[in-house]
């Protein structure tokens, strides 16, 4: 029952999220037709995950879970509801959406890092990862085009308000879970100066983890810009605005998909050599979309891509949540938390430049050299002596 509840909650945070990620650049597009206003608030948006991330870790660890989560729900949800609000009245200003795109940032930032450390008092870790990263290809499966059919059909806000009450019924799930979330209590004293750095120590003190944390980090930078290089590439090609979203259905799949085999794979051929393997195939098939194809079959070859990237990180969530110790864990995916997103506006601002200096393919030919060298750094890292691959290891985690 815990489970389901956490599932219901989980998927409608996940289509929320995705919501709000589509209606923000449409509704700062609707009210002053700047896009570069739309990158300024997406750039706002984030902020709050490179400045949060390790103290939430830290408060994951040394508080309530289950209040932090209470408490992101509450403060996004009153966030995001002041947006259609102050639209009803017409004083929806410039102004206010770059604090509601700070504020629900944040507040999404809380949840979800307080979300992951408590999972695996939910279900197991191998069970764990991969339903999370079910969740989340179900959410990019519905919330963008449901983002757009409420832009068009029922006002510029009113996307807002759907996530306004996906927050609600998240807290609800909350607060219904019965499991123990945290630490058993009296919880731990904070001492922010050994706390800080204790998610950086762990997972730099075992070199599988090290590994995949520098290898996600660089893929999440190359892969930050990819919408926005597929979206000029198909419609080069002359594809419709419908077809161009059938690339990105396609990716949601094979991101479902992965999720639901990486369990297989990487027990029938290992973490380390599942690892490698990802990375030469993601590195063979992205030629593909060098060539002039029909949209349907760029969006199967990156449908593709997209299963090779969910088996990924399923693969390294299943490894983090077996290693790393519950009463850690909320300071190590807060430390990841700030690495793998610290390079995504750089990403984002990497394509965009490189699509204005030499186009399209010029890109891709760029992305494919990156994707080749991390390839073979993954298979040379996979394979040296000291890898961990077992839970065991030897590094102590802090408590």
């Amino acid at each position: 029952m815990d489970f389901r509840l956490w599932q219901v909650g989980t998927v409608l945070s996940a289509i929320g999220d995705e919501v709000t990620v589509v209606a923000f650049p449409l509704l700062v597009l609707f009210l002053t037709g700047s896009p570069a206003q739309a990158g300024l608030v997406a750039a706002v948006a984030a902020v709050p995950p490179l400045v949060l991330a390790v103290p939430i870790g830290v408060l994951a660890d040394r508080a309530s879970r289950r209040m932090l989560m209470v408490c992101g729900t509450v403060v996004g949800a009153v966030s995001v509801t002041s947006l259609p609000v102050a639209f009803g009245l017409d004083v929806l200003t410039l102004p206010q959406l770059y604090v509601v795109a700070f504020v629900s940032s944040a507040a999404a930032t809380v949840y979800r890092i307080a979300d992951t450390a408590a999972l695996p008092r939910i279900v197991p870790p191998e069970v764990a990862a991969a339903r999370s990263e079910v969740v989340w290809g179900v959410a990019a499966l519905v919330g963008p085009p449901l983002a757009g059919l409420l832009f068009e059909t029922a006002g510029p806000a009113s996307p807002f308000l759907v996530d306004a009450v996906s927050f609600v019924a998240i807290m609800v799930c909350v607060l219904a879970i019965r499991t123990r979330l945290g630490a058993d209590r009296p919880y731990p004293e904070v001492s922010w100066p050994r706390d800080l750095t204790t998610g950086a120590r762990i997972a730099w003190g075992r070199p599988l983890l090290r590994t995949l944390t520098v290898l996600t980090s660089v893929g999440d930078f190359l892969f930050a810009g990819i919408g926005l290089l597929l979206i000029v590439l198909v419609r080069e090609r002359g594809a419709s605005t419908f077809e161009t979203g059938t690339v990105f259905t396609a990716a949601a799949l094979g991101a479902i998909l992965g999720s639901l085999l990486a369990g297989r794979i990487e027990d029938r051929i290992g973490l380390r050599a599942a690892v490698s393997v990802k990375h030469w195939l993601t590195a063979a098939l992205f030629p593909l979309l060098l060539l002039d194809l029909p949209v349907w079959v760029t969006g199967l070859a990156w449908g593709v891509v997209a299963l090779q990237i969910s088996i990924l990180n399923v693969i390294q969530n299943r490894y983090l949540m077996g290693v790393v110790p519950n009463g850690s864990l909320g300071r190590v995916e807060g430390f990841l938390t700030f690495v793998e997103q610290g390079g995504l506006p750089l990403g984002y601002a990497a394509t965009g430049l490189l699509l204005g200096w030499v186009g399209s393919r010029g890109t891709l030919f760029g992305y494919e050299a990156v994707l080749v060298v991390l390839a073979g750094a993954a298979s040379l890292l996979t394979s040296g002596k000291g890898v961990d691959s077992d839970p065991g290891g030897n590094v102590r985690a802090p408590l």
